[in-house]
């Protein structure tokens, strides 16, 4: 083998090392997984969860994404009620809804629409583990009994939980 090929092969592995090095590091300051935030979000349960009655409860069970927690419906002495999700623990994606489905019209699948046989009760705020949100007062929950995560941007819904009277 000729000097200047032995040469010029350990010239090229040298760069070739030094691009894999430069490309790995950018990719490490710019990762793209981490477009999708994972935020956490610990939500102290309501204040004065002792003077809440719980009322309903039920566990995630994963449909399209594994989806896994624990959903409860409690009223405050006033009346007004809130849902909590405890241990909840869902797949990354930018847009997640909590929505309420109507237990008797569906079958626990994705075709609902929100307003007639759902209501959307808000944009997930985290993927993890504790968060409230508080029911309108129409909600008749006898009625809208599964709690489901849905994305409307893939019309899937990642898991459900049924619930069932405390």
């Amino acid at each position: 083998m000729p000097e200047d090929a032995h040469k010029f092969s350990k010239r090229r592995i040298v760069w070739t090392v030094l691009a894999l090095v430069v490309l790995f590091s950018l990719w490490y300051a710019f990762r793209p997984e981490k477009l999708f935030v994972n935020k956490t979000v610990a939500e102290s349960p309501p204040a004065a969860l002792g003077q809440l009655t719980p009322l309903y409860t039920g566990s995630f069970h994963s449909a399209a994404r594994d989806t896994s927690g624990r959903a409860t419906v409690y009223q405050h002495p006033n009346g007004s009620r809130v849902l909590t999700l405890s241990n909840f623990s869902t797949a990354h994606e930018p847009v997640l809804n909590v929505i309420l489905l109507d237990g008797s019209s569906i079958a626990n699948n994705q075709n609902f629409t929100p307003g007639t046989n759902g209501r959307d009760i808000g944009e997930i705020k985290s993927s993890q583990p504790e968060q409230s949100y508080t029911l309108p007062a129409d909600v008749d929950i006898d009625r809208f009994n599964i709690v489901a995560i849905y994305s409307a941007g893939l019309h899937a819904v990642f898991g459900t939980a049924k619930l069932d009277a405390f």
